[in-house]
């Protein structure tokens, strides 16, 4: 179990590369003001309960192993399928600390998780990477590798890059969903150290453009679309990828 009390994040920055400093700064007040209203705001309707039923439903197929990371954890939603957590935020930590407290959860840098390498069987990190820049994105790669053990599994998602640029940046917070990668990037941040096993879309259907009550019924569907070459369309993209030994 973790201290009780989350500490600032930003007490001993000496061994920050200084490019993350400024972006964890804004991207942590962000999540801290959110924290109380999270849940409820992002999740305690039908189009959150739509969405977190799929996404659950895609993870429990690859979360594999006894220690299971939830990198960039929040208030804890996806908890109930990892060993432990970690999330620089402290509010989204202390949150996610009163929802689970047997559970370990870490307030720290996804870039340097206070545990040994190759503890865990596998990371998965939900609606994370995609506020990341590119080169920030290196540094939590990195780690992850050095997180797993050989042959361990890293499940993340990205927004289709389609998609995302016909949305456009947030007009407040340009760092928010603003990474996408199209394939080819994708491979190019890889590097001979991973290998791409899965991928499975995710939200197929615009589920925001469905009336409430039938929101629900999509579900199954999108099981079933989520495995089929239509995952290209998706709005976000689920990606399983190995360590490489």
């Amino acid at each position: 179990m973790s201290p009780s009390s989350p500490n600032d994040p930003f007490d001993d920055t000496a061994q920050w590369p200084e490019e993350l400093l400024g972006e964890a700064r804004e991207v942590v007040a962000y999540y801290d003001a959110l924290a109380p209203t999270y849940d409820e705001s992002r999740f305690g309707h039908t189009y959150g309960t739509c969405l977190d039923a799929i996404e659950r439903s895609l993870l429990k197929e690859w979360l594999v192993g006894p220690r299971i990371l939830d990198l960039g954890c929040g208030t804890g939603r996806f908890l109930d399928l990892a060993t432990e957590g970690v999330d620089l935020s402290p509010e989204m930590v202390r949150h996610a600390r009163q929802r689970w407290p047997n559970k370990r959860i870490h307030q720290a840098p996804a870039w340097r998780v206070p545990v040994e390498d190759g503890a865990f069987d596998t990371v998965f990190s939900m609606h994370f990477f995609m506020h990341l820049r590119p080169r920030t994105l290196h540094f939590i790669l990195e780690e992850c590798w050095r997180l797993l053990r050989p042959g361990g599994l890293l499940v993340f998602d990205l927004p289709n890059a389609l998609r995302r640029r016909r949305a456009g940046p947030s007009a407040s917070h340009p760092w928010h969903a603003a990474t996408t990668l199209e394939d080819s990037q994708l491979l190019a941040h890889l590097g001979s150290r991973w290998r791409r096993t899965g991928q499975r879309g995710i939200a197929l259907a615009p589920i925001h453009r469905v009336p409430p009550p039938l929101r629900m019924a999509l579900v199954p569907a999108e099981r079933l679309l989520a495995r089929t070459p239509l995952k290209h369309l998706a709005s976000y993209h689920l990606v399983k990828l190995e360590k490489r030994a």
